[in-house]
């Protein structure tokens, strides 16, 4: 495998010395390069395409956070960060409270995760907006940077994030790491860096420090951590942005030293690791990253699309276990640890994350209720005797043709107690990038969303103020129109 790392010895990707320190005559590291990319990057290079792109889900990540502030779960998040300080000039997004940069984002990348309804980067299995955003938000307020700049190192954050992540594409899972936890610190400090006017060379610190600040692992245990994740992602690629401007220095060979990230998470060795960095900036890695239609783990998401499909040729009418025999949901085995075992919880779900994580409890709420929402998950109670008849007949046995972790597909086959069978496959779900969600179905969710917790009229100022991003002279109404109260 091509490690997309050592450019040609004694040149940047420009052909020029590295502004980092680096001698004419040694290669440039990978976090060296990241770093030129990040602090380089002129906004009329990034296409017209991936800016439309970005304010788009950046929409629907203030969307998402606005939901998730209705949540008590998300209260315990802010009173910590609270705690460690009040005061400041970065908002907290549905609650308005005022925080230090590092603090508030903390709280936003959280928010943004906390409904399991945020983007992902579906080669990457990686959430690429949470963390970004989290901190291009915090820092744009703290510089009192304007719109334009905001959007650049939104950019920045979601292309670094989604190649660190893209490197180790499903090994991250396969070793019990979230790759946004991880991943998504890299992605923070980039957009800090960017934000605050951090040259290359504390860029590179920068990244080399996350390598001792990215965390995030997958025994959760019932527990809310995996919601944290990308909200302490953007706090601590923001501590380390801190810490390298103040004089402190990390490792520049952070991603392929012999105890770098992919060495010590993966046991990769540097001929397999592959950043694709040669076409950084030309190639948009960033621009597939999927929208999410359902609140739920996104390896569920073509299953729903081919339950409702099904749920929709026999009429549309809900589906009652007594007109079932069987329901057969064929899943990729490696994804089977995190969505369809063990199956007697997953069959009977007994906590919203169990819930957010079945096959066959998200199946069988398709095909009762002909919907998967967030009122599936927080306004109806999850042992809903119809559903859970359905789910109880949901078999997942391995999927022989999948493709993972390049696309997440999903089949659901249907055996009727009056001898017919359906069967519906779609290999890539709605909102990815072979299939994406038209525009009007992007905005109806982002209504939905914020409109939980705020006027319709102030939902419709932010569309509006976020459509306008990139003239915007500062961020201040904005994030005034995102809090329910000036904190």
């Amino acid at each position: 495998m091509t490690t997309g790392i050592t450019p040609t010895v004694g040149a940047s990707p420009t052909g020029e010395a590295l502004g980092s320190g680096t001698p004419a005559n040694v290669p440039a590291t990978a976090a060296e390069r990241l770093a030129r990319f990040a602090t380089e990057l002129c906004a009329k290079d990034i296409p017209e395409q991936v800016r439309a792109m970005a304010r788009a889900h950046l929409l629907d990540g203030i969307g998402i956070a606005l939901a998730s502030s209705g949540m008590d779960f998300t209260r315990p998040v802010l009173d910590t960060a609270l705690a460690l300080g009040d005061g400041g000039r970065s908002h907290v997004i549905g609650y308005g409270t005022r925080l230090p940069a590092a603090s508030a984002a903390l709280v936003n990348g959280t928010l943004v995760h906390a409904l399991d309804f945020d983007d992902t980067h579906i080669g990457a299995i990686y959430h690429a907006t949470a963390p970004a955003l989290a901190a291009a938000l915090a820092v744009a307020e703290e510089q009192e940077a304007d719109g334009e700049s905001l959007l650049t190192a939104y950019v920045i954050g979601l292309e670094i994030g989604c190649r660190v992540a893209g490197a180790g594409a499903g090994s991250f899972h396969d070793r019990g790491f979230h790759p946004t936890g991880i991943a998504g610190t890299f992605a923070a400090a980039a957009v800090a860096a960017r934000l605050r006017g951090l040259d290359t060379a504390d860029t590179v610190s920068a990244l080399g420090i996350c390598g001792s600040q990215a965390a995030g692992t997958l025994e959760l245990a019932g527990s809310s951590l995996k919601r944290l994740h990308p909200g302490w992602a953007a706090h601590s690629g923001i501590v380390a942005a801190t810490l390298a401007a103040s004089g402190f220095a990390g490792p520049p060979t952070i991603f392929e030293g012999p105890r770098g990230l992919f060495a010590s998470h993966l046991g990769m060795t540097p001929a397999e690791i592959d950043l694709g960095l040669d076409d950084l900036g030309n190639r948009w890695m960033c621009a597939d990253t999927a929208l999410k239609p359902y609140p739920c783990c996104h390896f569920t998401h073509a299953f729903v699309d081919a339950a409702l499909d099904l749920r929709s040729q026999l009429g549309g009418q809900p589906l009652k276990s007594t007109e079932i025999e069987e329901i057969i949901c064929p899943t990729t085995p490696r994804i089977m640890p995190s969505v369809t075992e063990p199956a007697e919880r997953k069959k009977a779900p007994r906590t919203l994350y169990e819930a957010q994580f079945s096959v066959q409890y998200i199946v069988a709420q398709a095909l009762v209720s002909g919907r998967v929402d967030l009122a599936t998950f927080y306004d109806q109670p999850l042992d809903d005797p119809d559903v859970l008849a359905v789910a109880a007949k949901v078999g997942c046995p391995p999927d022989p043709d999948s493709d993972f972790p390049v696309r997440f597909p999903g089949e659901v086959i249907l055996r009727l107690a009056d001898g017919r069978e359906l069967r519906r496959r779609i290999p890539t779900s709605s909102g990815t990038p072979g299939n994406p969600l038209d525009e009007a179905v992007v905005l109806g969710k982002f209504r939905s969303n914020a409109g939980r917790v705020l006027a319709a009229d102030q939902v419709r100022q932010i569309e509006e103020s976020v459509g306008e991003l990139d003239s915007l002279a500062d961020l201040t109404d904005l994030m005034r129109k995102c809090g329910s109260q000036d904190g």
